[in-house]
């Protein structure tokens, strides 16, 4: 189902707690998931703060308004919530680490990181969440349900903060600024990520492999690899994938769908991550240098993948052994050539080119 207009606000400000539907044969959605046994705190609250007002209060009168931007909210306390994004004000402090926020509900959320409780699991892939919030949005990537539409543009999120951050653009409002290059953000958690890629700080890291990562998403996504655990499974080819955003990339290779579109030179692409690259090609952006051969000829790579591919004419190394003989190979694609010589395959594929020549 798609919402428009105040369904969209009203959806957007509304707790999560719709139903879903699932793939034919699942359980529904109560039977997802381990219930935990309380209740969740926020509900409680706003229940209370309805209950103590007045019954003459209660659903009558004029909503209370922000009185820095105008936006009305349904109670006092969704509005004190929202005034904390004008003022700053965190007022709860996280007695572990010292982090503070702006919500309660945010740092109760915060600490099911130092305990690790978890208690809502998802019947279809396992996977576990400190919320039952948490929980529905990623039960939306099994079911491919997007309620959160955007008029400006059309696009629909699974996610709220995710559409939120989305409007942000729209409305150009993005405060937190990179001092290094200029570049603008909506959100201060994607400006210090941003800001690591500078730095080159990578505090996130794998307890497995001692591999480290700016981002805690990046070091999650790497984990799955030591764990095995692909939850999205192609019901056409059977591939699985450890990050929806890859999955979603490979059912387009099945499909056929470009969704991205090049203004410039109206090449079409199937994955975000290929149209930013070409779009850098365009605007002549290279924001990977080689450190190392920087100072004689100031060499800049389009992708980060560009920039490891050249990093191995420093080192030497050659990561693609042959099972078959003692041949390494700097590259996987010279290694996949390679390979050919041994299964026969390359004097097939060459008899194979000279007789269509003739």
């Amino acid at each position: 189902m798609v919402l428009k207009g105040q369904q969209v606000v009203e959806a957007f400000l509304a707790d999560e707690t719709s139903e879903h539907t699932c793939f034919p044969g699942s359980p529904p959605l109560a039977e997802q998931y381990t219930p935990p046994a309380q209740e969740d705190e926020e509900s409680q609250h706003d229940e209370e703060v309805a209950r103590d007002q007045p019954a003459k209060k209660r659903g009558r009168g004029r909503p209370p308004k922000c009185p820095d931007c105008h936006k009305a909210y349904k109670t006092p306390t969704e509005l004190r919530n929202h005034s904390r994004s004008h003022t700053g004000e965190k007022p709860f402090v996280c007695t572990e680490c010292g982090k503070a926020f702006m919500q309660a509900i945010c740092l109760r959320i915060h600490m099911t990181q130092h305990s690790g409780e978890r208690p809502y699991s998802c019947r279809q892939c396992s996977k576990s969440y400190p919320t039952l919030s948490k929980l529905k949005v990623h039960m939306r990537s099994h079911t491919g349900e997007k309620p959160y539409f955007c008029a400006e543009c059309g696009k629909s999120f699974a996610d709220p903060s995710v559409f939120r951050k989305h409007r942000r653009n729209h409305q150009g409002h993005r405060p937190y600024a990179c001092d290094e290059c200029g570049k603008t953000y909506t959100e201060l958690k994607d400006l210090k990520n941003h800001e690591r890629s500078h730095t080159g700080e990578k505090p996130y890291l794998c307890s497995d492999c001692g591999k480290a990562f700016s981002r805690s998403s990046s070091l999650a996504c790497h984990q799955r690899i030591h764990s095995q655990n692909k939850p999205y499974q192609c019901e056409q080819c059977g591939k699985g994938f450890t990050q929806l955003s890859s999955y979603q990339s490979h059912l387009r290779t099945h499909s056929g769908e470009k969704p991205f579109l090049c203004p410039q030179c109206g090449k079409m692409f199937s994955d975000p991550s290929s149209f930013r690259r070409h779009q850098r090609a365009h605007l002549g952006f290279k924001p990977y240098p080689c450190d190392k051969c920087s100072k004689s000829c100031d060499k800049a790579f389009v992708a980060s993948w560009d920039l490891r591919r050249h990093m191995l004419v420093h080192t030497g190394l050659r990561p693609f052994s042959c099972t078959e003989c003692d041949k390494s190979f700097a590259e996987r694609s010279s290694l996949n050539k390679h390979r050919r010589v041994h299964s026969g395959e390359s004097s097939v594929w060459q008899t194979h080119t000279i007789n269509q020549s003739l």
